[in-house]
């Protein structure tokens, strides 16, 4: 299930029917936890789905697992080993359950709501078609070595990107960044990185033209989120 934009960097929950709202956390909500927390808790939602019954199977890795789910869900969330899923209630009734069928999806969902492609591997073994199988296989490869790289590259590390925003925008500051979602934060720094090319760019034709056409004038509103 691909969530749209406007929803992505919407504040506001994303209602799952059956499940609850899906939430993008704040800097101050990850601040309250700490960084490494939140690392944590997205390396729990970028494991493999099949190892979702030895994760129910362990009390405490499923109650880690419920730690997690609370944070990233609005509702209240707690495993029911007699159920062997994690049930969801709101206020005063219960609202749904995430099982084993649906965890994938509801990992995925929380991943797009961070501002992060999921890494999960697809199941090749349904695919007949050797070009395609050639061509998906390459895929996986493409995406390990870029999750490699974003994790060696400290530049990218939210706390960097956190201080960057606040000091290149001209809203945001160093007090007031804390309330953005840490979608919006991702979001905002793709788009003040490739402004400021735009900027480059546009200097350079002003000064010296645009003779093989190759400035585009509505790079500055071209669309910037990841999950296409």
């Amino acid at each position: 299930m691909k969530l749209n934009y406007f929803d992505l960097l919407s504040p506001d929950p994303i209602y799952i029917q059956n499940v609850g709202g899906i939430l993008s956390p704040t800097l101050r909500q990850i601040s309250s936890i700490g960084i490494q927390m939140y690392r944590n808790y997205l390396s729990f939602l970028l494991m493999d789905s099949k190892l979702f019954e030895m994760l129910i199977s362990n009390e405490d890795l499923a109650g880690m697992l419920e730690t997690v789910f609370n944070f990233f869900i609005k509702e209240n969330v707690t495993y029911s080993p007699q159920s062997n899923c994690f049930l969801v209630s709101g206020d005063s009734a219960p609202t749904g359950f995430i099982t084993k069928e649906i965890f994938p999806q509801i990992c995925d969902l929380i991943c797009q709501r961070n501002y992060i492609k999921s890494n999960r591997r697809e199941d090749l073994s349904q695919i007949k078609n050797k070009k395609a199988l050639d061509i998906m296989k390459k895929l996986q490869k493409g995406r390990k070595s870029a999750v490699k790289q974003s994790k060696e590259d400290k530049n990218m590390e939210l706390g960097n990107i956190l201080s960057a925003v606040a000091n290149k925008s001209q809203s945001l500051n160093i007090l007031n960044i804390w309330d953005l979602t840490v979608f919006q934060v991702w979001d905002c720094f793709a788009r003040l990185s490739s402004n400021s090319i735009y900027e480059i760019q546009s200097m350079s034709v002003a000064a010296w033209g645009n003779k093989d056409n190759t400035f585009d004038v509505n790079a500055w509103f071209k669309r910037m989120d990841i999950v296409d």
